[in-house]
C-alpha cells in the first residue's frame, strides 16, 4: 500500500469515525435536533438506546387470574404456560427486559421498562380476543385459545393482514375443518364478530392461515397481540398499575459510563506501553468498536441497556482486546524467533492468529445464542449485547486492526522499536529480500 493511498484511507476513516462519534451524545443538551429546514428531527444515538428498569424505571401491572374453570391439578401448569406466553409476547414487541412473575396464588405481576404507552399495551394484553372458525351451520370447529400457536402482522397486497400458525392439535383440527368443508364457507369470528367467510377451495394441512381485511399496520399488530393473548391458558384481568423508579438511582448510567471510559482508557494505555505503534492501532480499533457498538445498541430493536447487558458489552470489549493481543504476540513470535521482516511477520501473524480468534469467539457466540433462546429475560439481555459485541469485536480485530497496521507499515516497516518488537538481548536477523 502506497503512502498516498494510506493517507487517503486514514483520512476517510478518521472523518467517518469522528462524524459518527459526534452524533452519539447530545451536544445541544436536548434529545434531538432539526434536520435542516425539514420537518424531521434526528435523535442523538445515546438517546435512542432503550434503558432497563434498573437504569430508567418503567411501569408495572398486576393481573388477577381466573382459575375457577381450571382443574386444581392443572392450575400450576396453566399459570406457568400463561407466564411463558406473556414473556414471549412482550419479547416479540421489543420489551426484552420485561419480567413476568407469579404473585400469590391468583395474580401475575408484569414489569416493563421504557414503555411509551403502557395503558394501551396493558389493555391489549388484558383483553384477549377470542378466535373461532365456524362452518355454515354455526358449529365451532377451531378455537384460538385451544388451537392457535402464534399470530403476527404481515404485509399483504398493499395493506396488512394477520398470519396465523396453529399448534399440533390445531393443525389437525384445521386440516379436518377445511377437508370437510371444501366448496363451502368457513367463517372466521373474532370476539363473536364475523370478520370474513372465505370459501374453502382445498384442504389445508400446513397449519397456517391468513386473515385479510385491508388492515393498517397498527390495526394488524393490535389484532395479532389480542389473538396471541387469546392463547393464554388463564384469563387475565388488570387490577392495578403504577410507575417504577430506577432501582439503581438517576446517576447509575452516568457512573457506568464513567467507569467504562476509565477502564477503556487504562486498556489503551497498557496496549500502547507494551506494543507501541501496534498498541496505538489497537486503541484506534477499540475506538471504532465503541462507535459501532453505540449505534448497534440504538438500532437493534431487542436491546435494552441494563446491568447484565452492560456486563455483556464489557466482556465483548475484553474479547476484542484479547484478539489484538493474540495477533500481536503472533507477529512478535514470527519477527523474533523466525527472523522474518516486519511486513511478512504481520501477514503470517494474522494468518496464524485467525484460528485461535475464531475458536474463542464462535464458542462464545454459540453460548450467547443459547442464552437468548433458553434464558430468562435478564439472561437474554446479557446474551444479546454479548452477541452483538462479539461480532463487532471480530470485525474490528480482523479487519480494522489489519487495515490500520498496513497503513502504519506504509510509512515505516523497518523499526522494531516503533512496533514494540525489540527484546533486550535478542539480535534479529532480517529476512533477505
Amino acid at each position: 500500500m502506497s503512502k498516498i493511498k494510506s493517507i487517503i484511507i486514514l483520512v476517510v476513516v478518521a472523518v467517518l469515525v469522528i462524524g459518527l462519534g459526534l452524533l452519539i451524545f447530545p451536544l445541544n443538551g436536548q434529545d434531538s435536533f432539526a434536520i435542516g429546514k425539514s420537518n424531521y428531527d434526528f435523535y442523538w444515538v445515546s438517546k435512542s438506546i432503550k434503558l432497563g428498569l434498573d437504569l430508567e424505571g418503567g411501569m408495572y401491572v398486576v393481573y388477577a387470574m381466573d382459575l375457577e374453570d381450571i382443574d386444581s391439578d392443572q392450575r400450576d401448569s396453566a399459570v406457568d404456560g400463561t407466564i411463558a406466553n406473556l414473556e414471549a409476547l412482550l419479547f416479540s414487541k421489543g420489551y426484552t427486559e420485561a419480567t413476568v412473575t407469579r404473585q400469590g396464588n391468583d395474580k401475575i405481576r408484569v414489569e416493563i421498562p421504557s414503555v411509551d404507552d403502557t395503558a394501551s399495551l396493558m389493555a391489549l394484553i388484558g383483553e384477549p380476543a377470542e378466535l373461532e372458525f365456524r362452518d355454515e351451520s354455526g358449529t365451532v370447529l377451531i378455537e384460538g385459545g385451544k388451537h392457535l400457536q402464534d399470530a403476527q402482522p404481515i404485509p399483504y397486497n398493499g395493506s396488512y393482514a394477520i398470519s396465523l400458525k396453529f399448534n399440533d392439535e390445531g393443525t389437525t383440527a384445521f386440516a379436518s375443518a377445511t377437508s370437510a368443508n371444501v366448496g363451502k364457507k368457513l367463517a372466521i369470528y373474532i370476539n363473536g364478530e364475523e370478520i370474513m367467510a372465505p370459501t374453502v377451495n382445498a384442504a389445508i394441512n400446513e397449519g397456517e392461515a391468513v386473515i385479510t381485511g385491508n388492515y393498517t399496520q397498527q390495526q394488524a399488530s393490535d389484532l395479532a397481540i389480542k389473538l396471541q393473548a387469546g392463547t393464554f391458558a388463564v384469563a387475565l384481568t388488570p387490577e392495578e398499575n403504577s410507575t417504577i423508579s430506577a432501582t439503581l438511582g438517576q446517576n447509575a448510567l452516568a457512573s457506568s459510563l464513567i467507569a467504562g471510559a476509565i477502564g477503556l482508557g487504562i486498556i489503551i494505555l497498557l496496549m500502547v506501553l507494551i506494543y507501541r505503534a501496534m498498541g496505538l492501532v489497537a486503541a484506534g480499533a477499540l475506538v471504532i468498536y465503541t462507535v459501532i457498538m453505540m449505534y448497534a445498541l440504538a438500532i437493534v430493536p431487542w436491546v435494552q441497556l441494563t446491568l447484565p447487558s452492560i456486563a455483556g458489552i464489557i466482556l465483548s470489549i475484553g474479547m476484542a482486546v484479547d484478539a489484538n493481543v493474540i495477533i500481536f504476540e503472533r507477529i512478535k513470535d514470527e519477527r523474533l524467533n523466525g527472523g522474518k521482516s516486519i511486513r511478512t511477520s504481520v501477514q503470517i501473524g494474522f494468518k496464524k492468529a485467525l484460528s485461535a480468534i475464531l475458536d474463542g469467539n464462535i464458542t462464545t457466540i454459540l453460548g450467547s445464542i443459547v442464552m437468548i433462546i433458553f434464558g430468562a429475560t435478564t439472561i437474554k439481555s446479557f446474551g444479546i449485547t454479548l452477541l452483538i459485541g462479539i461480532v463487532i469485536s471480530m470485525f474490528t480485530a480482523l479487519v480494522v486492526t489489519r487495515l490500520l497496521i498496513n497503513i502504519a507499515l506504509a510509512f515505516n516497516e523497518e523499526s522494531d522499536a516503533l512496533y514494540g518488537l525489540r527484546r533486550k538481548g535478542v539480535d534479529i536477523e532480517k529476512e533477505v529480500k
